[in-house]
């Protein structure tokens, strides 16, 4: 998490799972950084990351720069993937640079 804040970046996750269920994951893993509840799905389907046939989203990390302009899509991975997590800190670093 530190990476991100030294790159000025917020880490948020979302899921179509309920507030409960939610906390329960992250404490099960160990995050600490928020975890919002999309039961309604609407961001999922606005973010074109939404099953339609399961009603799940799929694990997507969204790079998203401060004017909200969307830098970089990592589809797939783990929950709470630190591949993901290196590569978004890499490309917010660039961005930073520029």
């Amino acid at each position: 998490m530190a990476r991100f804040e030294q790159a000025g970046a917020q880490v948020v996750g979302i899921s179509v799972d309920s507030p409960s269920r939610n906390k329960a994951f992250a404490q099960a893993l160990g995050v600490t950084f928020p975890i919002l509840s999309d039961q309604g799905k609407t961001v999922s389907r606005q973010y074109g990351v939404l099953m339609p046939v399961i009603r799940l989203a799929k694990r997507t990390t969204f790079v998203i720069d401060k004017e909200g302009v969307i830098r970089h899509i990592d589809r797939g991975g783990e929950a709470a993937d630190p591949a993901s997590a290196r590569q978004a800190c890499s490309l917010l670093g660039h961005q930073s640079q520029k």
